[in-house]
């Protein structure tokens, strides 16, 4: 399995994708781990400059989404690189992925995008709104796909390129443009072949999730609708230690859930099993919102819990928990509220067979548990979650984004397992002012 480590030093690196950055052109920031976490020595600021494919150009939003893997399999990792916004002669959103190779200390590579002299109108897809790396085809060579919006009537789109074919192929996903889409690989079956799961939100407002399952060498053909409550976000990984992924979809929103799944006021998280057929059939799923026994808080309108998703085994004992943004979440302290402040959740699981329950859940606050600073009105903590292997030691430290911080300069914090937490803001990340550092982050 691929880690966030781009120097090859056994640490994981955290990966920070600034789309705002300079008018919207773009910046990915990858900060190297070390033994006191994510640094800014030997940071890489990446744009679409120099050597790195196109230009950066007002709008593109280089960084919108990214993603790591092997895809040429030499064992160093790659970095995948969405941009929405990327126009080309002829369509002014058509979006596209860039692919940046760890031999070149991602500093080249190339890119693809939707299918050309297609009927479809797959020109308007703004491809890139997210982005997912997995062996879809089974050759030992993580393989990339992106997904797009749509815009102008177009509908959303898929597009996986095969890494050892560089064939990319341009899939529908929905006959409705989408005001948001979250995409995620993993073996869903344990068939020994990456699939693909993508949660939508059409511009109607109504949630759906959909399963691309692998056909083995032939790689992703079409969709199938998941049974379950859709949202915003995802994220993958093998919960159960079943030998199968499992997914866990954030919901901020419980007007766009469907009524036959439910929704929470403030928002929720729900995990799908998976299973020998995959995800597609009802069942298997867990639902946790603020309104669960012993998950801290209280659901009020508009919490935004499920803003941001992580998987992660964040307390050492070998299962998958869930980590959550809030950045909707009123603070009060001392009697005064700062609204939107945000609060991240961390809920830690156990599984049994066929299941998961929650075991306990923490709440982190700008403030509290070794977090230093104090909840200001709109600093949205939570719009992203992370965890990894920073200092080396086995064990994962949190980062977790407040894109609103500091007038929208926006900061990440670094909490680690045990001690302080340490903001690294602009000066570290390298982001210019204004940027929102803290709206995309993985590890």
């Amino acid at each position: 399995m691929s880690r966030s480590d781009f120097n090859n030093d056994k640490f994981d690196d955290l990966i920070a994708g600034i789309p705002q950055a300079s008018s919207a052109a773009g910046q990915v920031s990858i900060l190297p781990g070390s033994s006191s976490g994510p640094s800014a020595t030997g940071r890489k600021v990446i744009t679409q400059s120099g050597s790195v494919p196109g230009s950066p150009e007002p709008g593109d939003r280089f960084g919108a989404d990214v993603a790591y893997g092997d895809v040429d399999g030499d064992g160093l990792t790659d970095l995948a690189v969405g941009s929405p916004g990327e126009a080309d002669s002829v369509f002014k959103e058509r979006g596209n992925v860039t692919v940046l190779t760890g031999r070149s200390q991602l500093t080249q590579g190339d890119y693809f995008t939707t299918a050309g002299n297609d009927p479809r109108n797959p020109g308007k897809a703004r491809l890139g709104t997210a982005v997912a790396m997995g062996d879809i085809t089974g050759d030992g060579l993580d393989d990339v796909v992106g997904v797009g919006l749509g815009s102008g009537g177009s509908g959303g789109w898929l597009v996986w390129r095969d890494s050892a074919t560089k064939k990319a192929t341009t899939l529908r996903l929905t006959f409705e443009d989408l005001n948001h889409v979250d995409v995620a690989a993993g073996d869903f079956n344990g068939d020994g072949f990456d699939d693909v799961a993508v949660t939508t939100v059409d511009r109607y407002g109504q949630a759906r999730a959909y399963e691309y399952q692998s056909a083995g060498p032939t790689g992703l053909t079409h969709a199938m609708a998941i049974q379950m409550g859709a949202g915003r976000s995802i994220d993958a990984g093998d919960i159960n230690q079943d030998g199968r992924d499992d997914i866990v979809i954030g919901q901020p929103a419980p007007t766009e859930t469907a009524p036959a799944y439910g929704g929470t006021v403030g928002g929720q998280v729900t995990v799908k099993l998976g299973q020998e057929y995959g995800l597609y059939y009802r069942g298997r799923t867990t639902t946790l919102s603020q309104s669960a026994p012993n998950v801290p808080g209280e659901s009020a309108e508009g919490d935004a819990m499920g803003t941001s998703v992580a998987l992660r085994d964040i307390n050492g004992d070998d299962t998958l928990d869930i980590i959550t943004g809030l950045p909707g979440k009123d603070s009060t302290v001392n009697g005064v509220t700062s609204a939107d402040a945000g609060r991240v959740l961390l809920l830690n699981l156990a599984t049994t067979v066929g299941s998961i329950t929650l075991k306990d859940a923490t709440s982190l606050n700008q403030g509290t548990g070794g977090i230093g600073g104090g909840a200001e009105p709109g600093d949205h903590f939570g719009t992203a979650v992370t965890a990894g292997n920073f200092t080396g030691t086995g064990t994962n430290g949190l980062v977790l984004g407040a894109a609103g911080e500091n007038n929208g300069d926006g900061t990440t914090i670094y909490r680690p397992t045990t001690g302080p937490a340490t903001f690294l803001g602009k000066g570290i990340a390298g982001t210019p002012t204004g940027s929102g550092l803290g709206n995309v982050l993985t590890s």
